[in-house]
């Protein structure tokens, strides 16, 4: 596991804030055989079971990497050695101690393995992120942004929602039918709907989807659609058949049982002349975007392909992080019965987190980045 694309702080951080030994028992174990000697050992990316035989089991392996997935595989393919998970299943069995060899011999020399409580930590960061984001209204770590649509202003400028903005890459104003669907079967109802990445074709209840990323361009996409039996596909204009499957548009389901059709959407006026509208604040760039064209007055008419949030994040923003997923994880210390079904519970996040964990002169610096809507 590893903490999420756009949380504000790394997992290092976090651990060096925290300041002190960051561990939880892991999972318990034993040998239950005849032979009159086990141990048990962790190795740096290794566990090691001695009985009257070794088994090196390979930590990094894909088929026992969870803790989850390593306590069974103990359970089901070492003979006469037993386990049980104390710690969350998805933590990385990379994360266990090293220890010397420790005696595992019978039920009464149980071993508890401790592991780094690396998981846990960077769930807390993902939800101490996730809790300031709200807070704040916006995303505030860099990310790219497709085919947001916004409803047309009927003037030059165009606010975007999400900031500061490094870049535009494209706009577009106004949609243009690409090709229509219709099924002919006899089927008693029928219909298309195209989401973020699929399109779904429905038949008398019975739906198919197929994902959007699999087809390179419009053409690909109706051949998919036509290979399904009844399905049938005609586009408007013979070039949109080269254009990026990509580009299609949402839309909610369509009736489109034979005679009825129903039509895919593509964006349809590409613009160039335009410009971003900047400010001197490398904190705050509001993404004003100008055209002297005018962006035509309209409900959900305008598409902007951009990139938007902080590449460096801001101290204040980290620094607020980094309180939270201490309060949360000194929280979580209290509870001296936390087991792997209870952590779920440990970082769950409201706002009173937030305004009781963190200093008021945090919470002041934190106003600093709360959405600005600008009329």
């Amino acid at each position: 596991m590893a903490v999420g694309t756009y949380a504000l702080t790394s997992l290092d951080e976090a651990l060096a804030y925290i300041g002190e030994d960051v561990s939880r028992d892991a999972f318990w174990i034993y040998y239950n055989g005849a032979n009159s000697t086990a141990t048990v050992e962790v190795q740096e990316n290794k566990l090691v079971l001695t009985d009257s035989s070794t088994t090196e089991i390979d930590l990094t392996n894909a088929s026992y990497d969870t803790l989850g997935e390593l306590v069974t595989y103990i359970n089901n393919s070492v003979t006469d050695w037993v386990a049980g998970l104390i710690y969350h299943s998805s933590a990385s069995s990379t994360d266990l101690l090293v220890t010397g060899e420790l005696n595992a011999k019978g039920s009464s020399n149980e071993q508890t393995l401790k592991i780094k409580d690396n998981y846990l930590i960077e769930r807390l960061i993902d939800r101490a992120s996730d809790l300031i984001e709200r807070y704040c209204g916006r995303k505030l770590k860099s990310r790219s942004y497709t085919k947001e649509v916004y409803d047309g202003t009927g003037t030059e400028r165009l606010i975007l929602r999400e900031y500061p903005v490094t870049q535009v890459s494209r706009v577009a104003i106004g949609r243009a039918d690409a090709f229509s669907v219709k099924n002919t079967t006899t089927s008693t109802s029928a219909f298309v709907e195209v989401t973020d990445t699929k399109v779904i074709l429905t038949a008398d209840g019975s739906a198919t989807e197929l994902t959007i990323s699999d087809y390179s361009t419009i053409n690909d996409l109706i051949t998919a659609i036509e290979n399904e039996t009844g399905w049938e596909c005609s586009l408007v204009d013979s070039d949109f058949g080269s254009y990026q499957a990509s580009e299609i548009l949402v839309r909610p389901a369509m009736y489109c049982l034979d005679p009825d059709i129903a039509y895919i959407e593509i964006p349809d006026d590409y613009i160039t002349d335009y410009h971003l509208e900047t400010s001197t604040d490398e904190f705050y760039n509001p993404g004003i975007l100008y055209y002297s064209g005018g962006f035509t007055a309209g409900h959900q008419n305008v598409f902007v392909w951009y990139t938007a949030g902080y590449t460096t994040i801001p101290y204040a923003l980290e620094q607020a992080c980094l309180e939270l997923v201490k309060f949360k994880y000194d929280q979580s210390k209290r509870d001296s019965g936390l087991k792997s079904e209870k952590i779920g519970n440990v970082y769950s996040y409201t706002l009173a987190d937030l305004k009781n964990a963190l200093p008021d002169d945090l919470l002041s610096q934190l106003q600093l980045f709360r959405r600005v809507d600008i009329l």
